[in-house]
């Protein structure tokens, strides 16, 4: 499941995780093991009903059992339930639903077949917190937004059909799907066939899957698609996408095959499953990583003008989730870190392969904030079994922090001791439920070092370290005074850390070796001479919070030039423009490394710090920066000139850029600087602009905006 739906989902539960009604929970008990289980649904659009045929193929877990249980819950209505061809009386109580059985036979299997039905299901949107079985509700105007998708995640694959629906067993799957005839399903595993009717009205869908998956993670998508097929390394590739926005699919997933080679190669444990399809569908937000077939939000499809790869965030989160989550499953919601801490590590990494070291460094720091932002309001371990509910795993301590717990555990292990561990953990528990316990030991396995202590710290307690740090130099050594001061009185612990101080000496930066393990310790260094500046964990090796940085002005420039991540660098950038009047000198130094900043994921992300200071001896540098990789860099360039006064060469340039092919903010942003410095006499500007077309119409929006200003009614 992705990040981009926590902003709506499970909101209620999330504020409860440690709050009242939370109390120990464990995996439930089972009275057999699903073997298989065969989906049948025929579904009726117009009449927003889907009958459906389940069978359940099970194996009894002990001997002498008459009774066996399943979940069912509403809309789900059940017809009549049949154990090996004869029909068993069942009580349906809640969600749970208990079938009656002559006594059975540990490990001889049983066929339980169950007729129901789904009548007017109404299941929400995604980010709305429901699952189940989802109808696309027409609209006027758009006869492609119909369809239907399921969301099985957390529990509501009971809501489209009765099976065993809890994380702790796997089972393989097929699911056969009657639709109208011009549409298209997709489902789990491969296709096994594709029969249009006798009549030409209906066509079924058969989807298999022989490896076995979490029931949640069973997945039908069906509606009128455009679908691109392709290969990788045998692999069978759909990309779905709602009919009419084909020419969107290469911008939003031409980087599949390279997020499949790096994770195939750095996990060593090629992509699990014999195909790989990313639906797009309207109504959903977010992603869910449904075995071999991922959903994903419709309104996330891109086209190349939006910006470098804005879909390859969600993209990159669902495709780890086949390896996390999908191969390897947690047992219960308590370790749901195994699943979507590691989506979002597998996210941030993809990132700092494909982007360089400056978008992993900001994935870094972004998790972290948004984790921080979570903690004022509570703290629990990662690993808990004290919640309300599985939903309320679902947060901000689950993926970001999580994330940055294992860049922590990466750093602390290093690379190939990491990926050594996480490979041993793959072919270890490949299709199998786990807890915490089996990755610590694969880890330990693999590498010889005990990470028992890292995960009593890291995983099973609550909290961070809250550092404060302040330096002197005196007679041949610096005195690095830490202090942590996070609160110990919930759980948190005093952390032990191997971290790094960071030196810089002119434009010489070098790093030296120092342990934290104390609320309050004094560090020596020796060295022959004053450092320029420190800095502290100078490669963010470790989820940390450092509320106030006592780094003096003097310090600045060198953090600013010399310092290895760009988070110490932008935030020296702030600091020294932040002041009221910076100096001459200061403003130069900040538009040197601005426009040494060339990278096509910025340094520093945002030139908008140098904005109101409306200097025109930088207009070299704006102008420059209207060619810059980055799309963003280019539309703050151009705000940046509108600042200042026009002159036919900056007004040219701007004009060019506003055209079909220019990357969208920048055309918007074009168009705004030229009703700024004449609104009335760029007005055949805007209405050539009026033709630029993009699937969110921003130019458009734009040019009419500045043309109803020019004629006085905007």
């Amino acid at each position: 499941m992705s990040i981009f739906a926590l902003a709506s989902l499970f909101v209620a539960q999330r504020t409860g995780v440690v709050g009242p009604g939370a109390f120990l929970h464990y995996a439930p008990d089972r009275t057999c093991d699903l073997i298989n289980i065969a989906v049948d649904v025929e579904v009726d659009y117009k009449g927003k009903t889907v009958k459906g045929h389940v069978v359940n193929t099970m194996s009894p877990l002990r001997n002498g059992l008459t009774q066996v249980h399943l979940m069912a819950a509403a809309p789900v209505i059940i017809g009549s339930v049949s154990v090996d061809g004869s029909s068993a009386h069942f009580t349906q109580t809640g969600d749970d639903l208990a079938i009656d059985t002559a006594p059975l036979t540990k490990g001889k299997s049983i066929q339980i077949a169950i007729d129901y039905k789904i009548a007017n299901a109404n299941g929400g949107g995604f980010g709305s917190g429901r699952g189940g079985w989802h109808w696309i509700v027409e609209r006027d105007g758009q006869p492609n937004h119909v369809g239907f998708w399921t969301q099985g995640e957390a529990e509501y694959a009971r809501q489209w059909v009765p099976t065993w629906d809890y994380p702790n067993d796997l089972a393989t799957s097929e699911t056969r799907c009657t639709v109208p005839a011009d549409w298209t399903v997709i489902g789990n595993g491969v296709m096994v066939s594709n029969k249009l009717s006798a009549d030409g009205k209906a066509r079924t869908y058969d989807w298999k899957s022989t490896i076995p998956h979490a029931t949640y993670l069973l997945t039908l998508c069906g509606g009128p698609f455009d679908v691109k097929k392709d290969k990788w390394e045998g692999v069978d590739l759909w990309y779905v996408v709602p009919k009419g926005e084909g020419d969107l699919i290469e911008d939003s997933f031409g980087d599949t095959k390279d997020m499949l080679s790096f994770y195939s190669k750095v996990l060593g444990y090629k992509y699990p499953w014999p195909k790989y399809a990313q639906d797009a569908m309207f109504d959903f937000g977010g992603g869910m990583e449904n075995a071999s077939a991922t959903t994903l939000q419709e309104s996330a499809l891109t086209d190349k003008r939006d910006g470098f790869r804005r879909m390859a965030s969600l993209n990159s989160h669902e495709l780890g989730h086949q390896w996390f989550g999908d191969t390897v499953t947690c047992k219960d919601w308590g370790d749901i870190f195994l699943n979507e801490s590691f989506a979002t590590y597998m996210q941030m990494i993809y990132f700092e392969h494909s982007r360089g070291r400056n978008g992993y460094d900001r994935e870094i720091d972004n998790n972290t904030r948004s984790y921080l932002a979570e903690s004022r309001r509570y703290k629990r371990p990662i690993s808990t079994k004290f919640y309300t509910n599985g939903e309320a795993m679902f947060d901000s301590h689950t993926y970001p922090k999580g994330g940055v717990v294992l860049h922590t555990l990466r750093r602390f292990l290093g690379d190939e001791n990491f990926y050594a561990g996480l490979s041993l953990y793959l072919h270890t528990w490949q299709h199998t439920p786990v807890q915490s316990a089996q990755l610590c030991r694969a880890m330990t396995e693999a590498t010889g070092i005990n990470c028992e202590p890292f995960w009593d710290q890291w995983f099973l307690k609550p909290g961070h370290p809250v550092l404060d740090y302040t330096w002197t130099y005196d007679a041949g050594s610096v005195k690095l005074h830490v202090s942590q001061s996070q609160s110990t009185a919930d759980g948190t612990p005093i952390y032990k850390i191997p971290g790094k101080v960071g030196l810089i000496s002119g434009t010489t930066f070098r790093e030296v070796p120092v342990t934290l393990d104390g609320a309050d310790q004094t560090i020596t260094i020796p060295l022959s001479a004053k450092p320029d500046a420190l800095i502290l964990d100078p490669d963010h090796d470790y989820l940390r919070e450092i509320p106030t940085l006592h780094w003096a002005a003097s310090e600045l420039p060198f953090i600013l030039k010399s310092a290895p991540s760009c988070l110490e660098r932008n935030e020296a950038m702030r600091q020294m423009m932040a002041v009221e009047n910076p100096s001459d000198e200061a403003i130069r130094q900040v538009a040197e490394a601005f426009r040494a900043d060339k990278e096509l994921i910025p340094i520093f992300p945002s030139i908008r710090i140098l904005i109101s200071k409306a200097r025109a001896e930088l207009r070299p540098m704006y102008l420059e920066m209207l060619n810059h990789p980055d799309f963003q860099r280019r539309a703050d360039a151009i705000d940046a000139l509108a600042a200042l006064p026009a002159d036919p060469a900056t007004t040219t340039a701007v004009k060019a850029l506003i055209t079909q092919d220019a990357p969208i903010v920048v055309s918007v942003n074009a168009i705004n600087a030229l009703a700024r410095w004449d609104l009335k006499g760029n007005l055949e500007v805007y209405k050539k602009a009026l033709t630029i077309t993009d699937r969110r119409n921003a130019v458009k929006s734009a040019a009419q905006r500045a043309i109803d200003r020019a004629n006085g009614t905007g």
